[in-house]
């Protein structure tokens, strides 16, 4: 003897639960909007909440990566790859590979740039008491040669961390909230 039990609507029902099912097969539109989302708050704090911004190539290598399963967020990566990246993040030292000393740009001074010159672009420079001064000829009020402070040399500096790749509460919340109304097809 066989039973067999109908509930009105269970074809609605089935055909709702087989397309949430094909949604679930590729999550990549609520990934890519919540990546999206993400990359906005992260940029925020790489203009002034975290660090200060000078030239927005940290800002602008922080991309989404979304695919069917899984969503990635990377700082520092691409084309124009900004080695920095890690440091601010996590902190830690920083050393010369190749030199005895870093030249760190004078604040304020003719080095101090969006786009930082080099030592080797100043002519008539010198070095004293660890500070590379550029000799600009001409006398100053006390009666000597003009001279402008270029470089501070430092065997390493340590940088501090500043963390700004993290999710916070509402990220995490915004991701799980879209996914669940895509897969339920309320997603807009």
């Amino acid at each position: 003897m066989d039973l067999t039990l109908r509930i009105a609507g269970e074809e609605k029902v089935v055909k709702v639960l087989e397309a949430a099912g094909e949604r679930v097969k590729d999550l990549t539109p609520p990934f890519r909007d919540a990546g999206e989302r993400i990359v906005r708050k992260i940029a925020r704090r790489l203009s002034g909440a975290v660090l200060s911004e000078k030239s927005a190539r940290l800002k602008n290598s922080v991309i989404p990566q979304p695919t069917p399963d899984s969503l990635t967020i990377s700082a520092g990566g691409g084309p124009d790859e900004v080695a920095y990246a890690a440091i601010h993040h996590y902190g830690g030292t920083i050393r010369p590979k190749k030199a005895k000393a870093l030249t760190i740009p004078f604040p304020g001074g003719p080095a101090d740039k969006r786009v930082p010159l080099r030592a080797s672009d100043f002519d008539d420079t010198f070095i004293a008491k660890g500070i590379i001064f550029q000799s600009l000829g001409g006398s100053s009020r006390s009666g000597g040669e003009r001279i402008e402070p270029l470089f501070i040399l430092k065997r390493s500096v340590e940088i501090p961390a500043r963390p700004y790749m993290y999710l916070d509460e509402s990220d995490v919340e915004y991701l799980r909230r879209s996914v669940a109304d895509y897969v339920t097809g309320e997603w807009k």
